[in-house]
């Protein structure tokens, strides 16, 4: 008997390794959901990289045109081949049709816009490869490329047509598989049902959307989770949140909601645009009045109050980040710098971006540091007795450089260009969006939503400061006045942004009630664009390409099974696959199967780490204070709808409870749900860092993650837990991402080539046509004139 089952055994051994030397032409819909995810994630952040090139925008297609000095038609050529065909067809989709931007004249995007991209480009703004750490820049480009390929993915693949959804069935709100359930159903009838329109007249007679019903109550709860996670990432985990956080207050201080509420209560609509226009745009130089006059042509006429801002904050932290050059400089001794070597990098930097990219290879070819490649490049003798220490200095000097260089040309390209194109750029934005500022100046009291706004930008940047664990309050005003020896301070967690959210959410209920009660034709024009939008996210039907393969194959046992895995492109990427050699199928199959088991443990970690905060924010909690009756603002004025709504309303339906709005759990969460985040960490994870030794290797994101760059002054953490630590912390329970390079390789530029197909070929993305005449009546400028 032992023999027989031995040989039945050896017989189903032989018969598993025959069948799995025989890769199968067609995928599974799990394999082609795997595959798709592959594809879309690294096409999205190829195609955001590539914006660091002067030329990617005039490649980009329509709106953006192929610029020539020689050429002045008035419909300037487009190119039919976009240079990132997944952002042009979200461009296309969505954002040319939103109104007021459909309005803006097409200069606004091929001189204005496009001009003010190509300047960026050709600044040459630093690396993180260079700089030895991940900045801000590259962390908030991440950041947004993991949000668009989720976008991505749901344009081209569609969201699939099934059975009408209730809405009104029962939510349990504390468990996080009813809250993904009911943004499945919501997401559904926002596509496949009246939502859209019930989700306007909830808005134009409610005071809450919430009031719609049980399922968008959760479905709310499941957006504000999300966001606070993506918030608390952002400003807290990120080596950079301190000192965006920082930017942040700067600008906030700076702004003036005093001036503008007071311009704002100008009756006359024209008067009040025009005298808040002047008070953001207008140029009081010598050289304004020069131009205006007539005496020069394109003389710099200084900047306004709005680039005024942007270059004081920017420019702020030059002071401190110089004092660390200098104070290399005047070093002595031994381990000093010399003289020489630092002129060798600071002509480095005045070299042009072909000879930095050079050095940037040769760096990665050797591998050595870009301070060793910099030195020897200039002069190999500058190397000779470098010692570790110098090395160290010659890095901090080198970043600092950097990131003071980047600090200045940033204001020149949005301050000190001649022509001014970003103040023209404003102009235009304002000119277009000048029928929706009349109807509101005239039907809402805009100087109460500016005053909720600046009322939750304040709190918003207090919560993200560390806190006194034995404070009483979630915003760090509330304990501004304790002492250093009052208690331990703590890190804001991801309840601490949950709580705020669901403080202020009225504030955009109340927004959205006074508009869709008060101005049904601004509203109607919203309400039509939204239905018209969300059809892009309808899965649509295409025939499968000639000579392709079965879309539906057989399906073997799977953790979870996910019908037709790439939507709509499901045949496209089956028959790029297919098409492959057999022997590279065989080379990427695995990686494949192994993304797969990837995808679904995060989903699994994503689930589990919303129920850890549905199960903190409704624990037992420490009291709350008592709640203010007004916030007050920094320019005086009471903020009384600054904490929000935490009922819902009349609703009288009986439903689980929601997210404690008025207590602070006794527990914080440091990491949050969302697959995104998964996918952000490892586009900031699989960045190149240079060496940082005179004989280290290359490093990549995760071996610097929590580093701030070298010579960054000026932002300091208020105690509480090292964010570097909590990142990882986090990453110890979540899987690491599989090497898909081989994937890459063998089907990117197929892929790309198929997206831009479709966008050449599906009507969704077709480019926009003009206004309609009737449509155009509605959007008349008034009588009286507007001076932008």
């Amino acid at each position: 008997m032992e023999r027989a089952h031995h040989k039945h055994q050896q017989t189903g051994d032989q018969s598993t390794r025959k069948s799995a030397s025989v890769t199968p032409e067609t995928l599974t819909s799990t394999q082609l959901h795997a595959l798709f995810d592959i594809l879309t994630h690294h096409e999205t952040y190829a195609e955001v990289e590539s914006f660091k090139h002067p030329d990617t925008i005039s490649a980009y297609g329509y709106p953006f045109a192929r610029c020539s000095k020689e050429d002045s038609t008035s419909a300037p050529p487009y190119a039919t081949d976009s240079s990132a065909p997944l952002l042009a067809g979200i461009l296309r989709s969505i954002v040319l049709s939103f109104p007021g931007i459909r309005d803006l004249p097409p200069e606004f995007w091929h001189v204005r816009f496009q001009g003010l991209m190509e300047k960026l480009a050709e600044a040459n703004l630093s690396e993180s490869y260079d700089k030895g750490s991940l900045g801000a820049r590259k962390t908030l480009a991440t950041a947004a490329s993991s949000i668009h390929e989720a976008v991505s993915r749901a344009v081209l693949g569609g969201v699939e047509k099934g059975e009408k959804r209730s809405l009104e069935g029962n939510y349990d709100r504390s468990q996080a598989k009813d809250l993904e359930r009911a943004w499945e159903d919501t997401v559904h009838e926002l596509l496949y049902g009246n939502l859209v329109d019930e989700l306007f007249r909830c808005a134009s007679e409610r005071k809450s959307l919430e009031e719609h019903s049980s399922g968008v109550q959760a479905a709310v709860d499941y957006i504000i989770i999300h966001l606070a996670t993506l918030l608390h990432y952002v400003f807290v985990l990120t080596p950079e949140g301190p000192y965006l956080l920082k930017l942040m207050e700067n600008v906030h201080k700076l702004l003036p909601y005093s001036m503008v509420k007071q311009t704002l209560r100008i009756g006359n609509a024209a008067t009040m645009i025009n005298g808040m226009m002047r008070l953001l745009l207008a140029k009081v130089g010598v050289g304004a009045i020069s131009n205006w006059v007539g005496l020069t042509q394109d003389a710099d006429d200084g900047m306004n109050l709005l680039q005024r801002i942007i270059s004081m904050v920017l420019s702020w932290d030059n002071t401190e980040s110089r004092k660390t050059v200098d104070k290399i400089e005047k070093s002595r001794g031994q381990q000093a710098v010399s003289k020489v070597q630092l002129d060798a990098i600071k002509a480095h930097l005045d070299k042009p971006r072909d000879e930095h990219q050079e050095a940037r290879n040769h760096s990665m070819r050797t591998p050595e540091s870009m301070a060793s490649t910099i030195l020897r490049r200039s002069n190999p003798k500058l190397l000779k007795g470098l010692t570790e220490e110098q090395h160290a200095q010659c890095l901090e000097c080198f970043s600092t450089l950097l990131m003071i260089r980047d600090r200045e040309e940033l204001p020149n390209v949005l301050c000190r260009q001649q022509p001014d194109l970003f103040t023209k750029a404003v102009k235009d934005l304002v000119a277009a969006f000048e029928p929706f500022i009349r109807t509101l100046h005239e039907h809402v009291d805009l100087r109460e939503h500016v005053t909720a706004v600046e009322g939750f930008i304040t709190d918003f940047i207090n919560i993200g400061k560390a806190k006194a664990k034995n404070g009483n309050g979630f915003l760090s005003s509330w304990t501004n006045g304790l002492s250093k020896g009052d208690g331990e301070t703590r890190t804001p967690s991801v309840e601490d942004y949950v709580i705020l959210l669901r403080r202020n959410r009225q504030l955009l209920y109340n927004f959205l009630h006074q508009v869709a009660s008060q101005c049904p034709d601004l509203t109607e024009d919203f309400r039509a664009w939204c239905n018209a939008t969300i059809r892009v996210f309808q899965q649509p039907r295409r025939p499968p390409p000639e000579n392709g393969h079965p879309t539906n194959p057989p399906e073997p046992p799977k953790p979870k099974k996910r019908p037709r895995g790439a939507g709509a492109v499901s045949s496209n990427l089956q028959h790029l696959f297919s098409s492959l050699p057999t022997p590279t199928r065989e080379q990427i199959l695995p990686t494949i199967n192994t993304h797969a088991s990837y995808l679904f443990a995060l989903e699994g970690l994503s689930r589990k780490r919303m129920q850890n905060i549905l199960d903190n924010m409704l624990s037992e909690t420490q009291p709350s204070p008592p709640r203010p009756t007004s916030s007050m603002s920094n320019s005086g004025w009471s903020t009384p709808l600054s904490w929000g709504w935490s009922g819902s309303g009349n609703d009288s339906r009986k439903s689980s409870p929601p997210l404690m709005a008025n207590s602070i759990p006794t527990k914080q969460s440091y990491a949050g749900p969302g697959m995104f985040l998964s996918r952000w960490q490892q586009l900031l994870d699989d960045t190149v860092i240079g060496p940082a030794t005179l004989g280290g290797k290359l490093r990549t994101g995760r071996d610097v993650k929590g580093e701030l760059a070298m010579g960054k002054t000026g932002v300091t953490k208020e105690g509480g837990v090292d964010p570097a630590k909590l990142v990882r912390m986090a990453e110890e329970e979540a899987p690491r991402a599989p090497d898909v390079k081989v994937v890459v390789e063998a089907l990117g530029g197929e892929f790309k080539g198929l997206v831009g197909d479709i966008l050449k070929e599906d009507g969704r993305f077709a480019v926009p046509v003009l206004i309609k005449e009737k449509d155009r009546a509605k959007r008349v400028r008034y009588g009286d004139k507007i001076e932008v």
